[in-house]
Protein backbone atom coordinates (compact mmCIF):
# COMPACT_ATOMS: atom_id res chain seq x y z
CA UNK A 1 0.00 0.00 0.00
CA UNK A 2 2.86 2.75 0.33
CA UNK A 3 4.53 1.99 -2.68
CA UNK A 4 1.08 2.83 -4.30
CA UNK A 5 1.19 6.15 -2.43
CA UNK A 6 4.81 6.73 -3.10
CA UNK A 7 3.68 6.35 -6.77
CA UNK A 8 0.77 8.14 -6.70
CA UNK A 9 2.76 11.46 -4.83
CA UNK A 10 5.56 11.15 -7.53
CA UNK A 11 2.69 11.45 -10.37
CA UNK A 12 0.61 14.57 -8.58
CA UNK A 13 3.96 16.46 -8.12
CA UNK A 14 5.66 15.88 -10.71
CA UNK A 15 4.72 18.79 -12.77
CA UNK A 16 5.55 21.09 -9.86
CA UNK A 17 9.26 21.54 -10.34
CA UNK A 18 11.45 24.45 -7.66
CA UNK A 19 14.34 24.39 -10.44
CA UNK A 20 12.74 23.59 -13.72
CA UNK A 21 14.74 23.07 -16.54
CA UNK A 22 15.25 26.25 -19.21
CA UNK A 23 12.75 26.85 -22.25
CA UNK A 24 13.35 28.76 -24.90
CA UNK A 25 12.56 32.44 -24.82
CA UNK A 26 9.59 32.19 -27.04
CA UNK A 27 8.10 29.85 -25.27
CA UNK A 28 8.34 31.16 -21.98
CA UNK A 29 7.17 34.62 -23.16
CA UNK A 30 3.84 32.58 -24.42
CA UNK A 31 3.15 31.13 -21.51
CA UNK A 32 3.68 34.49 -19.60
CA UNK A 33 1.18 36.14 -21.78
CA UNK A 34 -1.16 32.94 -21.91
CA UNK A 35 -0.97 33.26 -18.21
CA UNK A 36 -1.24 36.97 -17.23
CA UNK A 37 -4.60 36.95 -19.48
CA UNK A 38 -5.40 33.41 -17.33
CA UNK A 39 -4.51 35.17 -14.06
CA UNK A 40 -6.83 38.39 -14.81
CA UNK A 41 -9.74 36.59 -16.43
CA UNK A 42 -9.99 33.73 -13.52
CA UNK A 43 -9.20 36.37 -10.58
CA UNK A 44 -12.01 38.68 -11.66
CA UNK A 45 -14.56 35.73 -12.11
CA UNK A 46 -13.66 33.93 -9.06
CA UNK A 47 -14.47 37.31 -7.60
CA UNK A 48 -17.56 37.77 -9.44
CA UNK A 49 -18.59 34.17 -8.58
CA UNK A 50 -17.50 34.72 -4.72
CA UNK A 51 -20.31 37.72 -4.66
CA UNK A 52 -22.64 35.83 -6.54
CA UNK A 53 -22.67 32.51 -3.95
CA UNK A 54 -21.86 34.19 -0.87
CA UNK A 55 -25.92 34.27 0.25
CA UNK A 56 -26.73 30.90 -1.37
CA UNK A 57 -23.30 28.96 -0.90
CA UNK A 58 -21.13 30.83 1.76
CA UNK A 59 -18.26 28.38 1.63
CA UNK A 60 -18.24 28.10 -2.22
CA UNK A 61 -17.90 32.08 -2.18
CA UNK A 62 -15.48 31.86 0.16
CA UNK A 63 -13.75 29.93 -1.83
CA UNK A 64 -14.35 31.36 -4.66
CA UNK A 65 -12.86 34.99 -2.66
CA UNK A 66 -9.42 32.95 -1.69
CA UNK A 67 -8.84 32.08 -4.81
CA UNK A 68 -9.45 35.14 -6.44
CA UNK A 69 -6.60 36.66 -4.24
CA UNK A 70 -4.60 33.80 -5.06
CA UNK A 71 -4.81 34.46 -8.94
CA UNK A 72 -4.02 38.24 -8.58
CA UNK A 73 -0.83 37.40 -6.36
CA UNK A 74 0.44 35.52 -8.59
CA UNK A 75 -0.26 37.78 -11.42
CA UNK A 76 1.77 40.37 -9.23
CA UNK A 77 4.55 37.67 -8.80
CA UNK A 78 4.87 37.09 -12.30
CA UNK A 79 4.69 40.54 -13.24
CA UNK A 80 8.00 40.96 -10.83
CA UNK A 81 9.83 37.44 -11.98
CA UNK A 82 9.10 36.59 -15.24
CA UNK A 83 11.82 33.98 -15.43
CA UNK A 84 10.00 31.75 -12.71
CA UNK A 85 6.87 30.95 -15.00
CA UNK A 86 6.96 27.26 -14.89
CA UNK A 87 6.92 27.29 -11.26
CA UNK A 88 3.78 29.84 -11.14
CA UNK A 89 2.37 27.86 -13.98
CA UNK A 90 2.51 24.83 -11.86
CA UNK A 91 1.26 26.46 -8.61
CA UNK A 92 -1.83 28.03 -10.76
CA UNK A 93 -2.32 24.34 -12.25
CA UNK A 94 -2.77 22.59 -8.88
CA UNK A 95 -4.73 25.73 -7.74
CA UNK A 96 -7.32 25.80 -10.25
CA UNK A 97 -7.46 22.35 -10.03
CA UNK A 98 -8.12 21.99 -6.28
CA UNK A 99 -11.01 24.98 -6.93
CA UNK A 100 -12.21 23.39 -9.84
CA UNK A 101 -12.94 19.88 -7.81
CA UNK A 102 -14.20 21.56 -5.11
CA UNK A 103 -16.63 23.79 -7.31
CA UNK A 104 -17.82 20.40 -9.08
CA UNK A 105 -18.27 18.25 -5.55
CA UNK A 106 -19.98 21.30 -3.34
CA UNK A 107 -22.00 23.07 -6.05
CA UNK A 108 -24.49 20.71 -6.75
CA UNK A 109 -27.62 22.25 -9.47
CA UNK A 110 -25.28 23.34 -12.19
CA UNK A 111 -24.89 20.66 -14.13
CA UNK A 112 -23.11 22.95 -16.42
CA UNK A 113 -19.56 23.02 -14.01
CA UNK A 114 -18.07 19.48 -15.52
CA UNK A 115 -16.85 21.75 -18.36
CA UNK A 116 -14.28 23.28 -15.36
CA UNK A 117 -12.62 19.63 -15.36
CA UNK A 118 -12.49 19.81 -19.43
CA UNK A 119 -10.38 23.01 -18.92
CA UNK A 120 -8.03 22.14 -16.30
CA UNK A 121 -7.56 19.23 -18.66
CA UNK A 122 -6.57 21.18 -21.79
CA UNK A 123 -4.49 24.03 -19.06
CA UNK A 124 -2.33 20.80 -18.25
CA UNK A 125 -1.15 19.73 -20.91
CA UNK A 126 -0.54 23.21 -22.57
CA UNK A 127 1.30 24.53 -19.53
CA UNK A 128 3.67 21.47 -18.49
CA UNK A 129 3.20 19.04 -21.74
CA UNK A 130 1.57 15.66 -21.63
CA UNK A 131 3.25 13.99 -18.95
CA UNK A 132 1.31 16.54 -16.98
CA UNK A 133 -2.30 16.01 -18.42
CA UNK A 134 -1.78 12.67 -18.28
CA UNK A 135 -1.53 12.58 -14.95
CA UNK A 136 -4.03 15.05 -14.61
CA UNK A 137 -6.59 13.12 -16.43
CA UNK A 138 -5.90 9.99 -14.48
CA UNK A 139 -6.32 11.73 -11.23
CA UNK A 140 -10.01 13.42 -12.29
CA UNK A 141 -11.24 10.43 -13.62
CA UNK A 142 -10.31 8.68 -10.44
CA UNK A 143 -11.49 11.19 -8.27
CA UNK A 144 -14.70 12.06 -9.81
CA UNK A 145 -15.93 8.36 -10.75
CA UNK A 146 -14.99 7.53 -7.18
CA UNK A 147 -16.82 9.85 -5.44
CA UNK A 148 -19.82 8.70 -7.73
CA UNK A 149 -19.53 5.45 -6.97
CA UNK A 150 -19.25 5.79 -2.63
CA UNK A 151 -21.26 8.80 -2.65
CA UNK A 152 -18.61 10.71 -0.55
CA UNK A 153 -20.52 14.18 -1.57
CA UNK A 154 -23.84 13.82 -3.50
CA UNK A 155 -24.77 14.98 -6.71
CA UNK A 156 -27.50 14.90 -9.33
CA UNK A 157 -25.17 13.42 -11.61
CA UNK A 158 -26.47 9.99 -13.11
CA UNK A 159 -24.41 7.12 -14.34
CA UNK A 160 -24.61 8.35 -17.95
CA UNK A 161 -23.93 11.88 -16.91
CA UNK A 162 -20.45 10.28 -15.25
CA UNK A 163 -19.88 7.95 -18.42
CA UNK A 164 -20.07 10.89 -20.85
CA UNK A 165 -18.19 12.69 -18.80
CA UNK A 166 -15.38 10.45 -18.93
CA UNK A 167 -15.93 10.04 -22.95
CA UNK A 168 -15.92 13.61 -23.26
CA UNK A 169 -12.34 13.94 -21.40
CA UNK A 170 -11.15 10.99 -23.47
CA UNK A 171 -12.12 11.95 -26.65
CA UNK A 172 -10.33 15.77 -25.06
CA UNK A 173 -7.13 13.28 -24.11
CA UNK A 174 -7.22 11.82 -27.96
CA UNK A 175 -7.28 15.37 -29.68
CA UNK A 176 -5.07 16.93 -27.54
CA UNK A 177 -2.37 13.78 -28.13
CA UNK A 178 -2.76 13.79 -31.69
CA UNK A 179 -2.31 17.48 -31.50
CA UNK A 180 0.77 17.50 -29.58
CA UNK A 181 2.16 14.24 -31.30
CA UNK A 182 1.81 15.87 -34.50
CA UNK A 183 3.36 19.49 -33.22
CA UNK A 184 6.35 17.96 -31.57
CA UNK A 185 7.01 15.53 -35.28
CA UNK A 186 6.70 18.91 -37.12
CA UNK A 187 9.40 20.52 -34.49
CA UNK A 188 11.55 17.60 -35.30
CA UNK A 189 11.27 17.94 -38.73
CA UNK A 190 11.92 21.41 -38.60
CA UNK A 191 15.07 20.98 -36.45
CA UNK A 192 16.20 18.28 -38.41
CA UNK A 193 16.12 20.59 -41.43
CA UNK A 194 17.83 23.46 -39.87
CA UNK A 195 20.78 20.88 -38.76
CA UNK A 196 20.88 20.29 -42.17
CA UNK A 197 21.09 23.34 -42.99
CA UNK A 198 23.20 24.59 -40.74
CA UNK A 199 25.17 21.56 -42.01
CA UNK A 200 25.28 22.46 -45.25
CA UNK A 201 26.02 26.35 -44.63
CA UNK A 202 29.01 25.01 -42.46
CA UNK A 203 30.43 22.57 -45.37
CA UNK A 204 30.18 25.56 -48.27
CA UNK A 205 31.94 27.97 -45.53
CA UNK A 206 34.64 25.79 -44.98
CA UNK A 207 34.52 25.05 -48.45
CA UNK A 208 34.88 29.01 -49.33
CA UNK A 209 37.62 28.97 -46.55
CA UNK A 210 39.86 26.80 -48.27
CA UNK A 211 39.34 27.92 -51.64
CA UNK A 212 40.09 31.52 -50.64
CA UNK A 213 42.81 30.16 -49.18
CA UNK A 214 44.32 28.29 -51.79
CA UNK A 215 43.61 31.46 -53.84
CA UNK A 216 45.80 33.34 -51.08
CA UNK A 217 48.57 30.52 -51.83
CA UNK A 218 48.24 30.98 -55.50
CA UNK A 219 48.48 34.80 -54.96
CA UNK A 220 51.59 34.53 -52.92
CA UNK A 221 53.03 31.92 -55.52
CA UNK A 222 52.48 34.44 -58.18
CA UNK A 223 54.00 37.36 -56.31
CA UNK A 224 56.76 35.18 -55.58
CA UNK A 225 57.65 34.26 -59.20
CA UNK A 226 56.95 37.38 -60.72
CA UNK A 227 59.57 38.83 -58.07
CA UNK A 228 61.97 36.02 -58.15
CA UNK A 229 64.78 34.87 -60.27
CA UNK A 230 63.56 31.03 -61.30
CA UNK A 231 67.62 29.89 -61.70
CA UNK A 232 69.13 31.51 -58.81
CA UNK A 233 66.06 32.03 -56.69
CA UNK A 234 66.82 36.00 -56.16
CA UNK A 235 65.02 38.63 -56.10
CA UNK A 236 64.75 39.78 -60.27
CA UNK A 237 65.26 43.27 -61.99
CA UNK A 238 61.77 44.18 -61.99
CA UNK A 239 61.11 43.77 -58.48
CA UNK A 240 64.30 45.60 -57.69
CA UNK A 241 63.95 48.74 -58.90
CA UNK A 242 60.00 48.07 -57.81
CA UNK A 243 62.22 48.34 -54.12
CA UNK A 244 64.48 51.11 -55.30
CA UNK A 245 61.43 53.42 -55.57
CA UNK A 246 60.06 52.75 -52.36
CA UNK A 247 63.24 53.33 -50.68
CA UNK A 248 63.68 56.72 -52.56
CA UNK A 249 65.70 59.19 -50.61
CA UNK A 250 62.43 61.32 -50.09
CA UNK A 251 61.13 58.13 -47.81
CA UNK A 252 64.45 57.22 -46.28
CA UNK A 253 65.68 60.63 -45.14
CA UNK A 254 69.27 61.45 -44.61
CA UNK A 255 70.05 57.26 -44.35
CA UNK A 256 72.78 55.51 -46.35
CA UNK A 257 71.79 52.92 -48.98
CA UNK A 258 74.86 50.84 -50.56
CA UNK A 259 75.36 49.15 -53.64
CA UNK A 260 77.60 46.31 -54.78
CA UNK A 261 77.50 45.44 -58.37
CA UNK A 262 78.93 41.74 -58.67
CA UNK A 263 80.24 40.12 -61.94
CA UNK A 264 81.59 36.38 -62.48
CA UNK A 265 85.36 36.69 -63.97
CA UNK A 266 85.60 34.82 -67.24
CA UNK A 267 81.89 33.17 -67.56
CA UNK A 268 81.67 33.29 -71.05
CA UNK A 269 84.94 31.66 -71.25
CA UNK A 270 83.07 28.92 -68.45
CA UNK A 271 79.97 28.65 -70.83
CA UNK A 272 81.89 28.57 -73.71
CA UNK A 273 84.17 25.98 -72.52
CA UNK A 274 82.13 23.87 -70.30
CA UNK A 275 78.70 24.10 -71.45
CA UNK A 276 75.34 26.47 -70.38
CA UNK A 277 74.66 23.73 -67.77
CA UNK A 278 77.55 23.83 -65.88
CA UNK A 279 77.36 27.55 -66.46
CA UNK A 280 74.01 27.59 -64.60
CA UNK A 281 75.50 25.28 -61.88
CA UNK A 282 78.15 28.18 -61.39
CA UNK A 283 75.95 30.98 -61.27
CA UNK A 284 73.66 29.41 -58.95
CA UNK A 285 76.23 28.55 -56.54
CA UNK A 286 77.61 31.99 -56.45
CA UNK A 287 74.24 33.09 -56.06
CA UNK A 288 73.69 30.63 -52.79
CA UNK A 289 77.27 32.11 -51.55
CA UNK A 290 76.07 35.50 -51.97
CA UNK A 291 72.34 35.14 -50.69
CA UNK A 292 74.18 33.26 -47.47
CA UNK A 293 76.65 35.87 -46.60
CA UNK A 294 74.41 38.94 -46.88
CA UNK A 295 72.72 40.35 -44.27
CA UNK A 296 68.41 40.02 -43.30
CA UNK A 297 68.33 43.67 -44.24
CA UNK A 298 70.03 42.97 -47.66
CA UNK A 299 68.54 42.56 -51.01
CA UNK A 300 70.31 40.68 -53.25
CA UNK A 301 69.75 40.43 -56.52
CA UNK A 302 70.12 39.13 -60.29
CA UNK A 303 70.14 41.99 -62.86
CA UNK A 304 71.22 40.31 -65.77
CA UNK A 305 72.94 37.79 -67.20
CA UNK A 306 75.96 36.60 -65.00
CA UNK A 307 75.63 40.42 -63.40
CA UNK A 308 74.48 39.92 -59.78
CA UNK A 309 73.50 43.15 -57.39
CA UNK A 310 73.78 43.58 -53.60
CA UNK A 311 71.46 46.27 -52.55
CA UNK A 312 72.70 47.18 -48.64
CA UNK A 313 70.22 50.02 -46.76
CA UNK A 314 71.89 52.14 -44.35
CA UNK A 315 75.22 50.66 -45.00
CA UNK A 316 78.17 53.31 -45.42
CA UNK A 317 80.85 52.84 -48.28
CA UNK A 318 83.45 50.93 -46.18
CA UNK A 319 80.69 48.71 -44.61
CA UNK A 320 79.70 47.52 -47.95
CA UNK A 321 83.45 47.22 -49.52
CA UNK A 322 83.95 44.52 -46.30
CA UNK A 323 80.71 43.17 -47.08
CA UNK A 324 81.87 42.74 -50.75
CA UNK A 325 85.70 41.61 -49.40
CA UNK A 326 83.56 38.91 -47.72
CA UNK A 327 81.59 37.35 -50.18
CA UNK A 328 84.58 37.35 -52.83
CA UNK A 329 86.43 35.56 -50.23
CA UNK A 330 83.72 32.87 -49.94
CA UNK A 331 83.34 32.66 -53.23
CA UNK A 332 86.67 31.73 -53.78
CA UNK A 333 86.57 29.32 -51.52
CA UNK A 334 84.00 27.20 -53.48
CA UNK A 335 84.30 23.94 -54.71
CA UNK A 336 82.93 23.18 -57.86
CA UNK A 337 85.16 19.62 -59.44
CA UNK A 338 85.14 20.98 -63.11
CA UNK A 339 86.67 23.78 -62.25
CA UNK A 340 89.87 24.99 -60.58
CA UNK A 341 88.72 28.32 -59.27
CA UNK A 342 85.63 30.77 -59.37
CA UNK A 343 86.37 34.70 -58.61
CA UNK A 344 84.30 37.48 -58.81
CA UNK A 345 84.88 41.30 -59.36
CA UNK A 346 82.64 43.63 -57.76
CA UNK A 347 81.83 47.65 -57.51
CA UNK A 348 80.68 49.32 -54.83
CA UNK A 349 79.15 53.32 -54.59
CA UNK A 350 76.44 54.78 -52.20
CA UNK A 351 73.57 56.39 -52.88
CA UNK A 352 73.97 60.17 -52.98
CA UNK A 353 71.16 63.39 -52.78
CA UNK A 354 69.70 63.24 -55.98
CA UNK A 355 70.30 60.10 -57.44
CA UNK A 356 68.92 57.25 -59.52
CA UNK A 357 69.10 54.00 -59.94
CA UNK A 358 70.64 54.42 -63.17
CA UNK A 359 73.02 57.50 -61.27
CA UNK A 360 74.11 54.91 -58.92
CA UNK A 361 74.38 51.47 -61.24
CA UNK A 362 76.90 54.15 -63.29
CA UNK A 363 79.26 54.36 -60.87
CA UNK A 364 79.03 50.94 -59.41
CA UNK A 365 79.61 49.19 -62.69
CA UNK A 366 82.49 52.10 -63.30
CA UNK A 367 83.87 50.74 -60.00
CA UNK A 368 83.44 47.16 -61.38
CA UNK A 369 85.54 48.22 -64.76
CA UNK A 370 88.14 49.65 -62.37
CA UNK A 371 88.41 46.16 -60.85
CA UNK A 372 88.19 43.99 -64.10
CA UNK A 373 91.10 46.80 -65.15
CA UNK A 374 92.85 45.96 -62.15
CA UNK A 375 93.08 41.64 -62.72
CA UNK A 376 90.14 40.40 -61.85
CA UNK A 377 89.29 39.28 -58.14
CA UNK A 378 89.35 42.19 -56.85
CA UNK A 379 86.83 44.87 -55.21
CA UNK A 380 86.97 48.44 -56.11
CA UNK A 381 84.53 51.00 -54.78
CA UNK A 382 83.51 54.28 -56.36
CA UNK A 383 84.51 58.02 -54.73
CA UNK A 384 82.49 59.88 -52.95
CA UNK A 385 81.42 62.93 -55.59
Amino acid sequence: MKKWINKLLVVMLRPIQLFPALTDTVNVRYKVIFLNNVFTFAGLVSLAMSVIRWNTNPFLGKVDLLFACAAFILLWILHRHHKMVELIASIALWLCFVQFLIVFFLANGNPTRSGLLLLILASAFYLKGRQAGYSMLAIILALVVGNHLSGLFPSEFKNLDILSLGFYMLAQFFIIHNYESLRETQTSHLKALNANLEALVKQRTEQLAAVNSALEKEKENLTRLSSTDHLTGLSNRHHFENVFAEYSPATRGKTSDALILIDIDNFKKINDTYGHVLGDKVLKSVAACIKKHSRASDITVRWGGDELIVYAPRTSLKQAYQLAEKMRKQIHLLDITEIDTITISAGVAVLQAGDTLSHLLHRADNALYEAKQAGRNNVYSAALG
